[in-house]
């Protein structure tokens, strides 16, 4: 997507200070960033995220246009504004304005359409909505505004959940959807399926992911999952575990590897995650298996 800025260079537009963050966080799709604003009138270029933005403190007279018109609405403390992604934006308040802005990616919002409509998608747009009142859009805001500032067990895995599930509602209620021209779904021939192993083996330590496996051969999520079942006989998700626990086997044969680290070069969270899995697989601990090597 190009002419457009990221969401950590909001504020070079607008002036004000950043009060928290999940910058530092590794959160996968979704951003968290809060602040305290200056009153402006500014034009913020287009940013490549969705943006679900949440009203802290006291009312502002809030105005924006982001379209042929001007809006201007009371934007009071739990109100929600929406940006779509990629759209430029004029800004006006007078007052300090403390909010907290969420980020969805177009990838996830795009992943979650398509499993929703079990339809490729090309496009999502948020509608232009400056203020609205949404108990449901308050409530996931707040929850990953509170995991940002203080983040408990879990909280990739947490913010992932919250997210998705923003996403969700995003979709129901406030979204138009694009879908691809009803074609003959594309097949993943012999070469692909060579550059996705080598994927896959080349970035097994690392979080893996359908979107990412879908990048690499062009396809929409949707498309992939359905192309790579069909080529291979099962999940893309389903081959990518099947990777960790045959690599975690080989590994196993050296005793003189800790467990912690073959679970991540496997790309396991951790060693009872690998446990888990082999033990699913295989019906062998790691442990059991460096007794019975030759275990398939």
């Amino acid at each position: 997507m190009t002419d457009t800025i990221t969401p950590y260079q909001i504020p070079q537009w607008v002036p004000g200070e950043t009060v928290g963050s999940s910058d530092a966080l590794g959160w996968k799709e979704v951003i968290q960033r809060s602040y305290r604003l200056c009153a402006v009138d500014v034009v913020v270029p287009p940013v490549d995220h969705f943006a679900v933005m949440l009203q802290c403190a006291e009312p502002v007279e809030l105005q924006r246009r982001s379209g042929p018109r001007w809006q201007r609405e009371r934007y009071a403390k739990g109100d929600v504004s929406l940006l779509s992604v990629a759209q430029e934006s004029h800004w006006r308040w007078v007052d300090t304005l403390e909010v907290s802005h969420v980020y969805l990616s177009r990838r996830l919002l795009i992943t979650v359409a398509e499993e929703l409509a079990a339809r490729e998608v090309s496009e999502v747009t948020l509608r232009d909505v400056l203020v609205t009142t949404d108990p449901v859009l308050t409530y996931l805001a707040t929850a990953i505004t509170a995991e940002a500032a203080l983040p408990g067990l879990g909280a990739g895995v947490y913010v992932e959940a919250l997210a998705t599930q923003m996403a969700v509602h995003l979709l129901r209620r406030y979204s138009t959807v694009s879908f691809q021209p009803h074609t003959s779904h594309s097949k993943l021939d012999g070469p692909r399926l060579r550059k996705l192993r080598h994927y896959v083996d080349e970035h097994l330590h690392d979080t893996l992911s359908v979107a990412q496996l879908a990048e690499q051969v062009g396809m929409g999520s949707w498309a992939f999952s359905r192309a790579f079942k069909q080529a291979t006989g099962s999940p893309a998700h389903q081959y990518i575990v099947s990777a960790r626990v045959k690599r975690a086997q080989a590994l196993l044969t050296d005793a003189r590897l800790p467990l912690r680290d073959i679970a991540a070069q496997c790309g396991f969270s951790d060693q009872a995650h690998m446990t888990r899995l082999l033990k699913a697989a295989l019906g062998l601990t790691p442990r059991q298996l460096r007794t019975h090597p030759h275990v398939t």
